[in-house]
């Protein structure tokens, strides 16, 4: 598979903000907002349209998701040239570590400006913030999320380490569009805890579904995901009209998939 190609900028004294900006700049991350039309009511992606005309509220699979997963919030949208290149390259390759950096920015202000929201429309604080962790044998034992989050010293104390754990390695168990039981096992502390549970992607929604239901299993009581990137694939008939209109879309803070802010500034 062959991933876009990004230039490393010049980033001597940046911080966040300029990270930020350098990310709206590439025009990879355009965002999701609260008012997609046609869109699944789980994951925000576009479904078919039934025999009465209208799409669907809700995705086939996302059905059965919701046993466990209480919610969910992309930041944004990813195609093969956009955001999922970037994921790509900075989980795959090591000369691009760098690309942690605005991933890391996105991650901190999306955080801040939109977690009240989030919180609110899901019923209440949360208590972990927690990360879907790679299999401890995979990529030499680098989870790349925890190195994301790494990347801005202040948010690192909010994310919680070790809570799930990866049982397998073998990708094949999640492309089923399942939700796999065994595949995470979670700390007994989640029980009674609202978890907050962090992923870079969401494409089949199997991975997240399953890391959710190892926290319930373990007797947490809401868990809400939240990605960098719904995926969007451009084969399926009910995708394209919504990624045609991605390179018009920027990248903002503006809304997010459950709210719009209507006295929205930008501000670092």
């Amino acid at each position: 598979m062959t991933y876009r190609c990004f230039v490393r900028p010049d980033a001597r004294g940046w911080n966040t903000g300029h990270w930020f900006k350098w990310l709206q700049g590439q025009r990879v991350a355009p965002s999701v907002t609260a008012d997609e039309i046609g869109t699944c009511s789980l994951c925000r992606a576009p479904t078919p349209v039934g025999r009465q005309g209208t799409p669907y509220d809700q995705c086939l699979n996302c059905r059965k998701y919701r046993q466990v997963l209480d919610g969910f919030v992309p930041m944004c949208y990813s195609v093969h040239d956009g955001l999922e290149s970037l994921l790509g390259r900075v989980k795959n390759d090591d000369h691009y570590r760098w690309l942690r950096y605005p991933l890391a920015s996105l991650l901190w202000a999306f955080t801040r400006d939109h977690l009240p929201c989030i919180e609110g429309n899901f019923g209440g604080t949360f208590d972990l913030r927690v990360t879907v962790p790679s299999h401890r044998d995979t990529r030499a034992g680098v989870d790349h999320l925890n190195e994301i989050i790494r990347c801005v010293p202040d948010m690192t104390p909010l994310w919680e380490k070790d809570i799930l754990q990866k049982q397998r390695p073998d990708k094949a168990t999640t492309r089923r569009r399942e939700i796999v039981p065994g595949l995470f096992s979670a700390d007994p502390s989640v029980r009674g805890k609202r978890i907050l549970l962090l992923d870079d992607t969401f494409t089949s929604g199997g991975t997240m579904a399953s890391a959710a239901y190892a926290l319930k299993r373990s007797g947490a009581i809401r868990v809400i995901g939240l990605a960098f990137g719904r995926q969007l694939n451009k084969t399926w008939e009910e995708h394209k009209d919504l990624i045609s209109q991605l390179p018009d879309r920027e990248l903002s803070l503006a809304s997010c998939a459950v709210h719009q802010k209507d006295d929205w500034e930008f501000h670092f």
